[in-house]
């Protein structure tokens, strides 16, 4: 790749209204929703990964931020560069080294970098010559197993703190403000429950994949393509490893019908064996399609066997049931009080990992040091989850009656508030506010 090709994919260098012609900018013209997460990464000195899944949002993000960031900055000062148009790592190491030693700039986005194959020697060579000495540096993935165990390898080399962010699909809190709804607390948001509720009906449609919300907010409905593109998206991962689309999309099938329930991997697709399911979750895992937790052990040796398993988003569980072929399209004629119990309870866990990792600022967070589910005697509770040195224990009830109620636990209802009992829907904006508010209010 020469200069003049850089300067292609960095249009902010000689023209001033570069972002009129942008591809991912001006695709934003054409949503009725757009959702800035400015300061969702800070743009500080150091290397920093952040990994996600694909059209999620991450390279829009870049260019929102190249946006502001050209406003008071010298426009060569910034740079872009999608790692898919190098050939292998040599040549994005050429390239680099061209563009540092002309103009040396601050602030170096360097989108997909896991489509380099050891791309991670050529940062380190970068790193240990000095090359990117105080300078801001930003790589994005699509895969955590290609990103994070890679990372591996540049011990002391990344920014110092936090230097890797997952990038989630928007959280509940975040659509309910794309939705033009402010709500400054739980007990504001208790003065709105039913327009909230209605926003978590939608949710629980395109949950908070920005295209699906805006193919729905369009049309009522999500259809073919929307799905297509995701779904074509998981088959090219599968193809890059040389593992079977048909296979994942048995197994994420499977998990769909289990969604909520206790499984283990034996018993998950009975035509595929154990071993096989467990690479394939871990696959999904790795590229944010599948999260698990783990059945509590009061022992503290071995794994336990049983797990729960849910997807990344609620948009996902669609998606699988698109490519098993269950539907082609999909709208709020499809949400049975059934699957809007299961939907709830897959909210309130995608919400509750992207809060506790949001908290925890760790760089290899890990959901299963926070949250398990319980079994006993008495029953089952859906989430054991440890906040601020407590242990909280919730149980999703959307819609369902509660005939009886265990002491200590807390109860995620549609509409009820009660002693130990609070609106879903209020309980995603504020996790712990809304603890605090149980805890206050004299029922």
């Amino acid at each position: 790749m020469d200069i003049s090709d850089l300067a292609i994919h960095n249009p902010w260098w000689s023209k001033d209204n570069w972002a009129s012609s942008d591809y991912h900018l001006n695709r934003l013209n054409q949503f009725k929703f757009v959702y800035e997460r400015e300061n969702y990464i800070p743009l500080s000195h150091g290397v920093k990964i952040m990994f996600g899944p694909r059209q999620v949002g991450k390279t829009t993000w870049i260019k929102q931020n190249i946006l502001r960031l050209t406003d008071n900055k010298k426009s060569t000062d910034i740079f872009y560069i999608d790692c898919e148009l190098f050939f292998d790592r040599f040549e994005m190491y050429k390239t680099l080294s061209t563009l540092l030693s002309i103009y040396n700039p601050h602030y170096l986005f360097i989108d997909e970098i896991t489509s380099i194959n050891e791309w991670e020697k050529s940062i380190k060579l970068f790193v240990d010559s000095g090359k990117f000495k105080d300078k801001c540096v930003i790589l994005t993935g699509s895969s955590s197993l290609n990103l994070l165990k890679k990372a591996e390898r540049l011990p002391g080399r990344l920014g110092s703190g936090q230097n890797k962010f997952r990038y989630y699909p928007l959280n509940f809190k975040e659509v309910v403000k794309l939705y033009g709804l402010n709500i400054s607390s739980p007990s504001d948001a208790l003065t709105k429950i039913d327009r909230l509720n209605i926003i978590l009906h939608n949710y629980f449609i395109h949950g908070g994949i920005i295209r699906a919300i805006n193919s729905f907010a369009e049309t009522g409905s999500l259809n073919e393509d929307i799905f297509s593109i995701y779904s074509g998206w998981i088959d090219g991962e599968l193809a890059n490893v040389r593992r079977s689309s048909e296979n994942a999309t048995h197994i994420m099938d499977a998990i769909a019908n289990s969604l909520t329930n206790e499984i283990n991997w034996h018993s998950l697709v009975k035509n595929l064996s154990h071993p096989t399911v467990a690479e394939y979750v871990e696959i999904l895992n790795n590229l944010f399609v599948l999260l698990y937790i783990e059945k509590s052990r009061r022992s503290l040796t071995g794994s336990p066997k049983n797990k729960k398993v849910y997807f990344y988003d609620p948009f996902f569980y669609w998606l699988s049931l698109f490519r098993a072929r269950k539907i082609r399209s999909l709208s709020l004629n499809n949400l049975s009080s059934d699957v809007m119990g299961k939907l709830a309870e897959l909210s309130l866990f995608v919400n509750l990992t992207q809060y506790i990792d949001k908290n925890k600022k760790e760089n290899d967070f890990d959901i299963r040091r926070y949250i398990h589910f319980e079994k006993d005697k008495k029953g089952e509770i859906d989430f054991a989850v440890k906040l601020d040195g407590k242990t909280f224990y919730l149980e999703s009830k959307f819609g369902k009656h509660i005939s009886t109620k265990r002491e200590g636990v807390i109860y995620l209802t549609k509409n009820k508030i009660s002693r130990n009992s609070i609106p879903l829907s209020i309980f995603l904006l504020f996790p712990k506010k809304s603890i605090n508010l149980l805890d206050s209010f004299e029922f």
